[in-house]
Formats: C-alpha cells, structure tokens, sequence
C-alpha cells in the first residue's frame, strides 16, 4: 500500500516532508519483513536486518538517548565502522532530535580530543579507546541498554542541527561543518537527489565508502529513505566489491575514482560481473577523461552520473554520462543556483577562462554553522568559494582545474596536480599517482610524483610518456616509487603529510635532488 498524494512513495501524511523516523516507520509497516540492511562481515558471511528490526531497535536507542537528554543542540558522535548498528543508531539519533556526529572509527586519539572539544558531545559510541569526560558506550553496549526500552517510536521531532561532518580534508587539521538544517527530506529535495544522482525508489545499493564521509553518507541515507536494500560490507577492496555486485545483482553504487582505478586494473577483471548495475555515480575526487572513457566502455554513459560538491555545502554540480559526452571534461552544472569564475581580485572571468570557482545557491542555500575553521567568506549575493580553479563553458557547465591548494607554482609556471596525476595514470603501469610541490631555492617548488605500479617502470619511461602529453615544465623532476599511495578513509590525500613525510626522510638530499632532478624536464 502506497501514496499516490506525494512524489515519495511512502509517505501517507499531509506534509510532503519527512523526518527520517516517519520515513522509516513508514518503510516498516509497508514491507515489515523486507531486507533493509544486508552486512557481508569480514569472515564474508551476511547478516539481515529487516525494516522492522531496523525500525524496532532504532526506536529503543531513541528512547535510551531521550532519557540521556539528548534532545534538539545535543550531540552524538558516532566511531563505528559501517555495521547495521551504526545505522540504527543515526536514526535514534534523529528520532530523539540529537545531532549525528559520524567520525572515523580508527581516529586518532588526539584528533578525538579535538572533536569533542568542537561538538562537546552529550555521547560517544566507539568500539575503541573511549575519551575522558564524556559519556562512551560501545556498540554492544548500547544494544544491549536499549533492550529494556520501548518498541514504538517517541513523539516526532524535528532534529536541527541534524549532522556535523568532521573532516581533516586535505589539510589534516580537523574541520567540523555543522548542518543547521532539519533531518529529512521533502518531495522536491527527492526529486532533485534523483535527478542528480540517477537514484529511484527500491533499488538494490551498494555501500562502497564509510559513513562518516560526506558522499557515502548521503547516498546510504538517502537510499534507505527510498526503501532500498543496502548491502553493506565491510572492506572496499575492489575485488571484493566486484565479486558483491554480481552476487547480489546490485542495482546502485557510488564510488570515488581511485576504486574506479582499481576496478578496471584488476588483473581478472570482467565488465560482465557489473551488467546488473543500473546506475553508476562517482564523486569524491577528479575522474580523468580517460578514466570515465574506460567506464563508458563497461556501462552505457546514461548510467553513469558524477556528482562535484564540498563538505562547505557551497555548492554542488551533476552531470551524466550522455550529457559529458557532448562536454568533456565537465562536472556538469548545478541544479539550482549560479557559478561565477573570478580572479585574484574577485572580478568575474568570461566564458571559457580559468579561475577561482564560486558558487552560490540563491535564497535556498543551506545554513551550516563552521566550527574549527575560519567562516567563508560571502558576497551579498551568496557567493562562497573553497578555492577550487576551473572554467565555465557558454552553457553553464563547469570544469573542474584542481585545488587552489594543490596548485603548483614552478619557475614561475602555475601547475596543476591533476593534470599531471591523470596522464601518469594513463600509463598501464601506473596504478596511483600523486603529485606534490616540494621546496626549491632554483624553482620556488619542484614537481614530484608519487607512484604507485604494477610492476617496475623506470623514472625515464614514465618521463618519456608524459612528454606525450605535457610541456616539459609540467613533467616531474624526481619521482617516488612505493608500494601502497597512503590515503585517508575517505580516498583523500593529504598531501601536506606527504611533503613533510617526504622532507623528513630525505633532509640532508634535498637540495641536491633538485639538481638531479632538472633533466627530467629537458
């Protein structure tokens, strides 16, 4: 039995939103015995979790948190890895009208320190070392408190804040960007996340990242409130995750590019093994052309969407496969909105010319409150940036350049990583590449790759092959050979460590290495 009033097909009421444990009581008395969570653990053995249990056990967590003064202000932090609990326990956290704070389950202790001294958190759910002065419970623990608490849901609230996303970035230090926004969704935020994102109701979804990243979050979320099933593992390795998407005929996945790489690299790999998928989304990092070329050649490009957004919520772009095809290279345009491109001094760029990318959503622009980091700066038409460089075409869609803060500037020469990182990876060699600015007294900054291959490839080959490609101010100076490109969980990386990593190690060649490294780009 479903509504025919709403856009959202499960919803009975008036209001066309939705807080997300009307939602889910409302999956629940449709499908009460339906899969909502099927886990694979480590030993790859699946466990399922019903809408109705999901719905059952999250309500007893809310009642525990209620009794805890959680309450609309109050937060949660959640350090769990990506298991049904985990789930359970945002949705309890949204039911009591609390603030979920989703981080890291393996964060270090210090940067925990740093979080809880941010969100001042009223609980913390870890199954690791528990802070100091802040009520902690594990997992387990909290399954077995809420046993004793009612089945049925309390009264509805509204939770506002309703996330805060905790994120190092790029830059290692801990940012935490609080969502002053109602958990829920409304019909039309439903229909624009399926025009964007590809998604429909009751599909088959894969979970191919951690919860407490932006992407990943969202899409589970947003999946969950479409009554999907979603598949949760507990590695992204990518041959596991190729081997989980032909069990189970997965029908939706969203992945960033670096598992995209390793995907199509896989030594056995068979694009026969995706054919159940009916729509592919990326995000999370910059796909190359080259890249996305190979996907099309797996699965149709109608399929494949590309979502570009910001922990920020400056701004967010889409566009699919058939719509790149006809502007390569793009991110897409945004769904509402405007972009502007300006220069150093904030003047607007025409058409076609790169530079700073601002973004602004007009009067619907989310409220987000900064803590840990400088507020961005807002012009009295809304426009923010994160420093992102690119261009806009005639039509309105954007590309994407690099990170104001992954620029390089080299004897004068403004270098961009990801151009460099995505011809290294062009190479059939080259599994991972990632490209930094060391210091210089010759150059001001000296062009170095991290690379991760296959097998070993010499410095002069890999030289001989950009040189296909780039200018030879562009080509590397010095490369670094490893075995594994160290990212964060969320496939990011901080390239800042990378450097003082690397500075460290090499003090006393430094300056000589530079020398060494000019005929690279002869």
């Amino acid at each position: 039995m479903v509504s025919t009033k709403h856009f959202n097909i499960f919803n009975t009421g008036e209001s066309s939103f939705f807080t997300p444990g009307v939602q889910l009581a409302n999956i629940a008395r449709v499908k009460p015995d339906a899969p909502a969570i099927v886990y694979i653990n480590p030993e790859n053995k699946e466990s399922v979790m019903t809408w109705h249990s999901l719905d059952v056990l999250s309500n007893r967590i809310a009642w525990y948190l209620l009794e805890q003064g959680i309450k609309p202000g109050k937060s949660v932090i959640v350090a769990l890895p990506n298991i049904p609990t985990h789930i359970a326990l945002a949705f309890g956290i949204w039911k009591a009208g609390g603030c979920y704070v989703p981080i890291s389950p393996r964060v270090p202790r210090k940067n925990m320190i740093e979080i809880c001294e941010c969100v001042s958190p009223s609980l913390v759910i870890t199954n690791r070392w528990k802070p100091e002065g802040c009520l902690s419970l594990s997992s387990s623990e909290l399954k077995t408190i809420s046993e004793d608490y009612p089945e049925h849901m309390p009264p509805d609230i509204m939770a506002v804040p309703n996330l805060a996303n905790c994120s190092g970035g790029t830059s290692g230090k801990t940012k935490v960007i609080e969502q002053d926004m109602a958990a829920g969704e409304s019909d039309e935020g439903l229909k624009t996340w399926f025009a964007i994102s590809g998604m429909r109701f009751e599909m088959r979804q894969l979970l191919a990242g951690p919860l407490f990243h932006g992407a990943p979050h969202s899409v589970a979320f947003n999946g969950l409130y479409c009554g999907n099933t979603l598949y949760i593992p507990s590695c992204f390795d990518a041959k596991a995750i190729v081997a989980l998407i032909k069990k189970y005929k997965i029908e939706y996945v969203q992945m960033v590019p670096t598992l995209m790489q390793r995907i199509i690299r896989l030594p056995d790999f068979n694009p026969e093994d995706l054919q159940s998928l009916e729509v592919f989304c990326h995000t999370g990092g910059v796909c190359s052309a080259d890249l996305k070329r190979k996907w099309f050649d797996i699965l149709p490009p109608e399929k494949i969407y590309e979502i570009y957004s910001m922990t920020e919520c400056v701004g967010m772009t889409s566009i699919r496969g058939d719509e790149w095809l006809a502007h390569e290279g793009s991110v897409g345009r945004m769904p509402c909105g405007e972009i502007a491109i300006r220069d150093s001094e904030g003047h607007n760029l025409p058409i076609g010319e790169t530079g700073e990318i601002f973004m602004s959503w007009g009067p619907n622009k989310p409220k987000v409150t900064y803590k840990n980091i400088t507020p961005l700066e807002s012009d009295e038409n809304g426009f923010r940036s994160v420093g992102d460089i690119g261009y806009v075409d005639n039509e309105g869609y954007l590309y994407f350049k690099d990170r104001r803060s992954d620029m390089i500037v080299t004897g004068g020469e403004n270098v961009f990583a990801a151009e460099i990182e995505s011809v290294l990876k062009k190479h059939k060699k080259v599994n991972d590449a990632v490209v930094v600015g060391l210091p210089d007294k010759e150059w001001g900054h000296r062009i170095h790759a991290f690379v991760e291959t296959t097998e070993l490839v010499s410095d002069k080959t890999l030289i001989k092959f950009a040189l296909n490609y780039l200018p030879p101010y562009k080509i590397p100076k010095s490369f670094e050979h490893t075995d594994h490109i160290p990212r964060n969980e969320s496939g990011k990386v901080v390239r800042s460590q990378l450097v003082e990593d690397y500075l460290k190690r090499h003090a006393d060649t430094c300056s000589s290495s530079s020398t060494k490294g000019e005929k690279h780009g002869e």
